[in-house]
């Protein structure tokens, strides 16, 4: 069984108190090491606007996993993910071995420091360090 890095986010609904979502964070982390699975890293973003209400707030609460596990029993993880309240939505990147997991505060930081008046500029985007 290899395991592989990943990245899993996931969104809480925001119509929920803290508490509740920091249980549920919990939860997911409980979930996953029942797999067997890793977690290496984490990233409690917190609520951010997105483009669309989902459920009952447009403004759901974002958690990030840098996580190892094992691909071939992920759709069951999936299945058990998906009924875990108030999880709302789920995404999971496969990671390269290459890649860095980078926390959104640090991203934030990096940007702050890139002018991007002049997108035309071809290496605008090699100044983000990975």
């Amino acid at each position: 069984m290899a395991l592989w890095k990943y990245e899993l986010v996931v969104l809480f609904d925001a119509a929920n108190a803290q508490d509740k979502i920091d249980e549920t964070k919990k939860e997911v982390e409980t979930l996953i090491s029942d797999f067997g699975w890793k977690v290496l890293d984490r990233d409690d973003i917190g609520y951010m606007e997105a483009l669309y209400s989902i459920w009952s707030s447009s403004n759901p609460y974002y958690y990030s996993l840098h996580t190892e596990l094992e691909w071939d029993s992920m759709k069951e993880f999936k299945r058990k993910l998906g009924i875990v309240w108030p999880v709302v939505r789920y995404k999971v990147f496969k990671m390269k071995d290459t890649q860095k997991f980078l926390k959104f505060k640090e991203m934030e930081k990096e940007l702050e420091n890139i002018d991007f008046s002049d997108l035309s500029k071809p290496w605008i985007f090699n100044e983000i360090k990975a």
